[in-house]
């Protein structure tokens, strides 16, 4: 993503193979990038079951968290969790050619183009493809943002907007253009014009706005669009397609219409509390999180997401945060506050103002208030992933019944300060309780290509660790107690094992009989998958897993047996273990 953000906090996309994927392999298909016998360098994307657990986490720079009622705090913030999908064109969720989403990781890291005119959106995105560059939003989504007329209603304070349509906010007086995103839509919650993405959960210090987030989520109320306006590529109020019913059908052409996504509401609660200015962990020492429970596969089809191939929704994930202060009211400020002063009004808050101190002759003192940054919004977007239709054949073990937990890897190559903002690896989560009942997923994706070289920003380049310099490298190994740094063996330790306790399977369904077949995917990252090829193989093998895959290919289901109930299983990743600045270690405890 082309953000405005600290980018050295993001992450390289995955790769499948040892092998760095070309710049012009960004894309392939579901029966490519699963299929481990192909061994084509390509990127790689994690594929989650439908209505599987996945626990989100973030740091939130600026803080969050407090309510008025009995933990006042001069902050007001909200983190908006969001998603979209690739959609069918004339679908329910993609009515209009701008509400289409064709979503892609890029081969670089390159900007994609915009279209100049309406005209010219098919050709622009033939060329963004053909340049592998990537995208969240589409290019007729952008095209209609800066024809749209902005919302003059909202709060400016006593920033000046360059232009009349919705890519200029307060935020962005200046127009300025980050991927494909709409500026107005990225900065405003709940947003009045169609949107691609979809609300999954609102956090907020301000519950008691949850009722008016819920009656104005785009997920399953009607959102009006005006229609049947061939935007025009002058920057001007009176040819700008209007955002009222009223003007819109006083236009000639104009229609107006609804979109209503039918999709089930967002969770609306109150947000976790974290410290200002700190990028850390919340009051219980962990990180801050929110597990979502993936959308099905049906509904996802019903609504008019569009299949990959067969059973598979391409989609991507979006957190928003939005800080502001006391300093003035957030949720009721409008354009009536803003700055006039050949009226005579004031805004309550303003540019770096000079305060009488009441110091007799003194001027004043200058106060460090940027007024376009006051109430802000930032945003973070994730790469492609699959959510994937779970088989409805006999014998799968992991049914619509049951719930599937998502085990997966976070953080990157690199120290506590070359990381930074970023984190260090780990797995996550790092303790997991679940009950007997419940399947987990294992998988992990990483990259061959970091480059967290000179300049480093605020912080110090370098990406030390284990192996390859620039790689990413997991693996999953057993091991007795948390406390230690070995894995136990593989042929000592039956009675003890894991898969003593759980069944071992492909994400797919396949069963892997052999128990250390199982441990030896998880311990060599899928390297190897026999323990035949071990013996043919062995000899060439690198223990610190530099030619192993970054990515576990599928992943690997654990199906527990009932005897689990009552055990913890400790793991740890073998390579990242460094004494001086890392662990990678994690427990499941199964409960009856």
């Amino acid at each position: 993503m082309d953000t405005q953000n600290n980018n050295r906090g993001g992450y390289n996309v995955g790769d499948k193979t040892k092998n760095a994927a070309p710049e012009q392999n960004s894309a392939n298909p579901p029966s490519t990038l699963y299929d481990v016998t192909d061994t084509t360098a390509q990127q790689y994307a994690l594929v989650y079951l439908e209505q599987s657990m996945l626990r989100v986490e973030w740091t939130n720079q600026h803080g969050c968290g407090g309510n008025e009622a009995n933990d006042p705090y001069k902050t007001n913030c909200n983190i908006v969790i969001q998603y979209t999908c690739d959609t069918t064109p004339g679908s329910n969720v993609a009515p209009t050619v701008d509400m289409e989403v064709r979503l892609r990781d890029g081969g670089n890291t390159d900007t994609p183009d915009e279209p100049g005119s309406y005209s010219d959106i098919a050709a622009t995105q033939a060329s963004n493809d053909a340049n592998n560059r990537g995208r969240h939003e589409c290019e007729a989504s952008y095209y209609m943002c800066k024809r749209r007329l902005r919302n003059y209603g909202l709060f400016h304070a006593d920033q000046y907007l360059n232009g009349v349509t919705s890519k200029y906010t307060r935020q962005n007086n200046n127009g300025n253009r980050r991927g494909l995103e709409c500026p107005e839509e990225r900065d405003y919650f709940p947003y009045w014009n169609p949107s691609v993405w979809v609300d999954i959960a609102y956090l907020t210090t301000n519950t008691e706005h949850c009722p008016w987030v819920l009656n104005n989520s785009q997920n399953n109320n009607s959102i009006g669009y005006c229609d049947g306006i061939l935007p025009n590529a002058a920057d001007n109020f009176d040819r700008a397609v209007p955002i009222t019913r009223e003007v819109c059908e006083s236009r000639t052409n104009g229609v107006w219409r609804t979109i209503n996504k039918g999709l089930p509401g967002p969770e609306c609660r109150q947000v976790d509390w974290s410290r200002v200015n700190h990028l850390g962990n919340g009051r219980d020492g962990q990180p801050l999180h929110y597990i979502w429970t993936l959308p099905s596969y049906q509904s996802l089809m019903s609504a008019g997401y569009a299949a990959v191939e067969s059973n598979y929704a391409r989609c991507v994930l979006r957190i928003r945060y939005n800080i502001s202060t006391d300093d003035y009211d957030p949720m009721n400020a409008n354009s009536t506050m803003d700055d006039q002063t050949w009226n005579g009004l004031y805004s309550p808050v303003r540019q770096n103002p000079t305060v009488d101190v009441g110091a007799h002759d003194l001027t004043g003192l200058r106060l460090a208030i940027n007024t376009n940054q006051f109430g802000r919004t930032f945003q973070d977007r994730s790469h492609i992933f699959y959510i994937m239709k779970r088989p409805s054949t006999a014998g799968y073990p992991c049914p619509t019944t049951q719930n599937i937990y998502n085990l997966n890897v976070r953080g990157k190559r690199g120290n506590i300060v070359q990381t930074f903002p970023s984190v260090e690896y780990d797995f996550i989560p790092t303790d997991l309780s679940i009950d007997v009942n419940t399947c987990v997923h294992v998988q992990w994706t990483g990259s061959n290509t970091h480059n967290n070289g000179n300049p480093a920003g605020d912080g110090q380049a370098g990406d030390a660790g284990q192996g390859t310099t620039g790689t990413d490298r997991h693996n999953w190994a057993q091991m007795g107690n948390r406390l230690e740094n070995y894995p136990l063996p593989l042929d000592k330790f039956q009675a003890e094992s894991i898969f003593s306790f759980a069944d071992c399977f492909t994400y797919t369904g396949t069963a892997i009989t052999d128990w250390k077949e199982c441990a030896l995917i998880l311990a060599t990252s899928g390297q190897y998958r026999t323990m035949a090829s071990v013996s043919t193989d062995a000899s060439v093998f690198d223990p610190l897993l530099n030619d192993a895959p970054p990515s576990l290919i599928g992943g690997m289901l654990l199906k527990w047996k009932p005897a689990a109930a009552g055990q913890t299983f400790n793991y740890m990743c073998t390579r990242n273990n460094n004494f001086s600045n890392r662990s990678q270690k994690g427990s499941i405890t199964v409960t009856p």
